[in-house]
């Protein structure tokens, strides 16, 4: 009996084993065509194949595979391959073929129970529904997760990712409409853990724990996409949000219409956009919930809001320990200016579980804001509702607005929030930039929308129209908004204040919460003190404003009147050593097989040797660059190669050459300005390129080294030749 009972478990072992080797294929695979395909399934020879083609596992009771399956318009074949007593994995591949699609297609694949099941089915009412929306009890409101596998192409063809996952219904009320908000995740037990794939292009990263595909909430059958344009727009803010993207969703084959593809916050968003533990982190909602860790430090801080008299600096410089003031204040203008009627109750904010970690919010769930719910939305003082301790329940009871009634008390904060409002009015807010975002999103939704609008039995028109309420919304809502401020505090009207850059590269320019780079114009509040600051970067010094007699690199100004600013600022003077150091060469191509990395040259263009301890190289800013090593001498005529990385280059250029290292940086192949700074910080040599065209294995050689900080032309591109000059260098050394 034992050894039955060994043969067996052995038995089982090796057909469980199997299961992975035995291949089964599909030709061709699925993706996007632009016309019908026949599609043939290949395993070992006498393996026997059975597929469906209505979303549910294969079986040996489903079809018998003899002969290609010819797809017409969109379909999605799931197939199994049976030898004896081994089976392939379960292949899942899907097929659109009957038009071009110009978003990202996503087709989700399970067995037909695991959506419309009666008693299990996600995507039903099921037995236990309330007869009313949002249909209390049904079995979308219970927290179920399904088995499925999820397909990505991009418009253009490319397999993003096809694997196994699961996914729910996602989302509060919304989930009582028909087309409802799913989440997607990836589990080792599903297949792979991540979706290895760059979802969002705008950000850094190319992996995701989940994401989810929104219905667009209470925007649905209206623009589908308020809360994503409101997130987009305050994201230059700071104010954290989720990235968005739209695309096509299939449901075993069935066209779903457009869902709007978000970030989930969670601790893995945590984790990849702040880079912080996601074991290690507390998430919040509503008055405190914890959606991930604990409530306890918040619980504390709000504690210590009700204890203490934060008019006072003292108490409001504690709390700043404790919570990110300038983010919530961020957060807060946002939730004003969008008139979510939804902000009390979606709220969401995290901390990093560490001693200096403080309290941050996300900008969550707008749907509900922007003119949703009323075309003359854009004349709702928010501004007061949000900042008043309500008596109602919901949405915005007396506890959702604690924490900026208290914040306001203090007159620091209060001028902060102000001229951060006004700033925001004046820049992201602002009509011009506001329209332009709206445009952005819709263009690329508008061949779509025709088939959207017709599986949801609404029209274009319509989704033409609600975008024209936007657009009113946000033509109109910062002259209320000025308005309600001047009530709110108890202002007496509004000054235009205009900024004038003379050099951008000149230095760093802040005002109030805006880093200014180009000519500014804005509407500020009369009596309201504004604060301008400029910080001047290493090659330039301040030597006052213009027109006034202030010569502080920070200005504090109470505006009664339109006024007008401009910072002065003129190029610190050269090093006496200029021309006697040059760069002679630059490399910032490497073919395959050059390992050298990056570096450029120098050469000593003088007749007396060349001390060059303490001198600087860098491609930045002068305290980010290269330090040359103490007892560094350069002889007359001759040559010095900087490497960003020594041992690197010393594999490419095995020959004795006078090098330094390690610079630790990189060139861009496209453009840069790199400079040479002597001992006492002053430029010996400088120079910017610009180019689209560079030929590859070339480095790039002065030819006129007296002129190269001002000619491009004098550059030619050579093969790298560090150490001796190029030969157009050489050759005009011998003129």
């Amino acid at each position: 009996m034992r050894q039955l009972l060994i043969f067996l478990i052995f038995t089982i072992g090796f057909a469980s084993f199997g299961q992975v080797e035995l291949q089964l294929n599909a030709n061709p695979k699925g993706g996007l065509f632009d016309h019908p395909q026949v599609v043939t399934l290949t395993a070992v020879d006498s393996a026997v194949i059975y597929y469906t083609l209505d979303g549910s596992i294969p079986t040996p009771t489903s079809l018998k595979y003899t002969k290609p399956i010819e797809i017409k318009t969109v379909g999605v074949i799931r197939a199994i391959a049976y030898k004896k007593g081994l089976k392939s994995a379960v292949l899942t591949q899907s097929y659109f073929c009957d038009r071009k699609y110009t978003l990202p297609v996503i087709s989700i694949t399970t067995n037909p129970a695991n959506l419309w099941d009666y008693s299990s089915g996600i995507y039903v009412k099921g037995c236990c529904a309330q007869p009313v929306e949002p249909y209390l009890g049904a079995n979308f409101w219970r927290s179920s997760e399904r088995a499925a596998n999820i397909e990505m192409y991009e418009p253009d063809g490319e397999l993003c990712f096809n694997q196994g996952a699961g996914i729910g219904i996602f989302g509060g009320y919304s989930r009582g409409l028909p087309q409802k908000s799913l989440f997607v995740v990836a589990r080792s037990k599903y297949g792979a853990k991540n979706f290895k794939y760059p979802i969002f292009p705008e950000r850094d990263f190319d992996k995701y724990k989940s994401f989810v595909l929104r219905n667009s909430g209470g925007d649905f059958k209206r623009t589908h996409f308020r809360d994503a344009f409101m997130t987009q727009m305050a994201a230059p803010t700071g104010v954290a949000i989720q990235a968005y993207r739209p695309a096509i969703v299939f449901l075993n084959g069935e066209y779903w219409g457009i869902h709007n593809i978000r970030e989930r916050i969670n601790e893995h968003y945590l984790a990849s956009n702040y880079g912080v533990d996601k074991d290690n982190v507390d998430i919040l909602r509503h008055n405190g919930d914890a959606r991930h860790g604990t409530s306890a430090h918040y619980k504390k801080m709000l504690n210590f809001m009700r204890t203490n008299d934060l008019s006072k600096d003292a108490a409001m410089q504690k709390l700043g320990a404790m919570m990110d003031i300038e983010d919530y204040i961020r957060y807060n203008i946002a939730e004003v200016y969008s008139d979510n009627r939804d902000a009390g109750g979606n709220i969401r904010f995290w901390r990093e579980r560490t001693d200096s970690a403080k309290w941050r919010w996300l900008l969550y769930d707008l749907d509900l804001g922007l003119a949703n719910n009323a075309y003359t939305g854009y004349k709702n003082n928010t501004l007061r509702k949000f900042t008043t301790a309500n008596a109602e329940l919901w949405p915005d009871p007396a506890w959702s607005t604690f924490i900026i009634r208290s914040l306001l008390t203090n007159e620091k904060v209060k001028t902060q929030y102000i001229n951060t409002f006004a700033d925001h009015l004046n820049t992201v807010y602002k009509e011009e930039t506001a329209l332009a975002l709206i445009d952005k999103i819709q263009e690329p939704l508008k061949e779509e929308m025709k088939f959207h609008v017709k599986r949801w039995q609404t029209t274009y028109d319509n989704w033409q129209f609600h975008v024209g309420v936007l657009k009113t919304f946000v033509k109109e809502r910062p002259t209320y908004l000025r308005k309600f401020i001047m009530e709110k505090f108890g202002l007496k009207g509004t000054v235009n204040v205009t900024i004038n850059v003379q050099n951008e590269d000149a230095a760093k320019i802040k005002f109030n919460s805006l880093k200014i780079k180009e000519n500014f114009k804005g509407i500020y509040f009369k009596n309201v003190p504004i604060v301008i600051t400029v910080d001047p970067r290493h090659d330039y010094e301040f030597i006052g404003w213009k027109g006034r007699p202030e010569k502080t690199m920070s200005l504090t100004i109470v505006p009664t009147a339109d006024l007008v600013l401009e910072p002065m600022f003129q190029p610190k003077k050269r090093s006496e050593l200029t021309d006697k150091i040059i760069f002679s060469e630059i490399c910032m191509f490497q073919i395959d097989t050059d390992t050298s990395k990056d570096w450029v040259e120098l050469y000593n263009n003088s007749d007396e040797e060349m001390d060059l301890s303490g001198w600087v190289f860098t491609k930045g800013s002068y305290k980010d660059g290269f330090k040359i090593p103490e007892g560094t001498v350069l002889k007359s005529n001759q040559y010095v190669v900087i490497t960003e990385d020594l041992a690197s280059f010393k594999t490419g250029y095995p020959t004795e050459l006078n090098t330094l290292g390690n610079m630790e940086f990189g060139l861009s192949k496209k453009k840069e300005h790199i400079k040479l700074y002597d001992k006492e910080g002053l430029i010996v040599d400088s120079l910017s390129y610009k180019y689209k065209d560079w030929e590859e294995k070339m480095a790039v050689s002065i030819v006129h080294p007296d002129s190269a900080r001002f000619r491009p032309e004098n550059w030619s591109l050579e093969a790298p030749n560090p150490g001796t000059g190029g030969k157009d260098f050489l050759a005009y050394l011998k003129l």
